[in-house]
């Protein structure tokens, strides 16, 4: 080989070299880009889902919101029109109140009156030393009074 031929195939080898160190710097560029491009892709994509997902739960809340509405508008019919039957009922509840007060008082008073011709079966307690006169003799004042009493 002469040295010509020596230089020519080294400089035809450094070419080489060269255009090798192009070709790898190339393929990392483009290696790059798509995972870039690959990324950004993926990031659309989840914003894409996500937001088809928001628009899907909206949708059901407000369908929930509607049917929610509907039976509360569907139960307020429904007490409006049972205001009557209510009515009706709250004043046989108040007759029936009225009635069963009445008859309780009327047995009170029929106690009261069997318990002043008849000795009271529970005796009566001794009423304390300022209100008796005497020991032996208890006051006829009773034990608890409403308002002033007249000696």
């Amino acid at each position: 080989m002469t040295p010509e031929e020596y230089e020519r195939f080294k400089e035809a080898e450094k070419a080489h070299l060269r255009k090798l160190r192009e070709l790898k710097k190339t393929h990392q560029q483009l290696g790059r880009k798509a995972r870039i491009t690959g990324a950004v892709t993926d990031m659309a994509e989840g914003i894409n889902n996500l937001f088809n997902e928001h628009e899907e739960m909206v949708d059901r809340l407000q369908r929930d919101s509607i049917e929610s509405e509907a039976r509360m508008e569907v139960a307020l019919d429904n007490i409006e029109a049972d205001d009557a039957t209510l009515e009706a009922l709250d004043a046989a509840e108040l007759e029936a109140d009225q009635a069963l007060r009445k008859a309780r008082a009327q047995e009170l008073i029929r106690q009261m009156k069997s318990a002043d011709g008849a000795p009271s079966q529970n005796p009566a307690p001794k009423a304390d030393s300022a209100r008796s006169e005497t020991p032996d003799k208890p006051s006829d004042l009773p034990e608890k009074t409403i308002g002033r009493m007249r000696r």
